[in-house]
């Protein structure tokens, strides 16, 4: 079942709205491969795009935190940290024991988890920060 971006998952900042959305596209992508049976095809190329990705997806989102003086900012660099060696721990799996239906699993649980605890809810309330300031 496909995670759909929707308009109030939006922070209003087009760049960041733009990389979530392409966030959501590949974890729709990866989650088909694995209802179809490739998941393991798939997994190792998720998992260096997010481990890439997210680099300069979480640097963006920390520059306007900065900018707008968000309070919860330390609290929301922390989980970008733990997302990115969550990552890296998966990669450091798969290098030891290759890939098997285990990191597959544990790949789409990461990323879905992300979605709905990160996006759905922490970036929200980065965004509701971003309307009261504005207003």
């Amino acid at each position: 079942m496909p995670v759909e971006w929707n308009s109030y998952l939006a922070i209003g900042v087009e760049r960041i709205d733009n990389q979530h959305k392409e966030i959501f596209r590949r974890v729709n992508e990866f989650m088909d491969a694995i209802n179809q049976g490739n998941g393991p095809l798939r997994v190792t190329e998720v998992l260096n795009y997010l481990n890439s990705y997210t680099l300069t997806h979480f640097r963006d989102e920390e520059e306007i935190m900065e900018k707008t003086h968000y309070l919860c900012y330390d609290f929301h660099k922390r989980e970008h940290e733990k997302f990115c060696k969550d990552i890296l721990k998966l990669q450091e799996q798969i290098a030891l024991k290759g890939v098997n239906m285990v990191s597959v699993l544990q790949t789409s649980h990461v990323m879905v988890k992300w979605l709905v605890q990160h996006i759905m809810e922490t970036d929200k309330a980065l965004a509701d920060h971003m309307r009261s300031s504005n207003s």
